[in-house]
């Protein structure tokens, strides 16, 4: 019996055996985890730094517009930009003297004697106004 207590002892048990394998995978995937967690955190450090980026962006262009919209406005008191009465005023003279070009629906100026542009249902869609070019 001494005998066979001491190859007994000798060889690890099978429940040694198993412990010792979950640990080494426990390890793993503990190595696993930390890599995650490394990576995780340098697309967050990235992230960060285009939202700072952004950010910088917005104040940037909102200064802009700022000054934009202030340098517009001493134009308008100055007279260098036309007030919006006065646009108002050039539509309506447009729109009087254009009224010939408006009732057919072409901006270019009509010839009487030009064929019309026919597409395949039949509709008019303009006119050939000039062959030379």
């Amino acid at each position: 019996m001494a005998a066979l207590a001491a190859t007994n002892s000798a060889t690890p048990s099978l429940q040694s055996t198993l412990i010792r394998a979950r640990l080494e995978t426990a390890r793993r995937e503990e190595k696993q985890a930390e890599s995650t967690v490394q990576d995780l955190r340098a697309q967050v450090d990235a992230a960060e730094t285009e939202y700072g980026k952004r950010q910088d962006q917005v104040r940037s262009l909102s200064d802009q517009s700022r000054q934009s919209d202030a340098t517009y406005s001493s134009q308008v008191r100055s007279g260098a930009v036309v007030p919006a009465k006065t646009q108002e005023l050039i539509v309506g003279l447009y729109q009087a003297t254009s009224s010939s070009r408006q009732a057919d629906g072409n901006g270019l100026k009509s010839n009487p004697t030009a064929a019309p542009v026919v597409n395949a249902q039949g509709q008019a869609t303009g006119r050939i106004v000039n062959f030379s070019a």
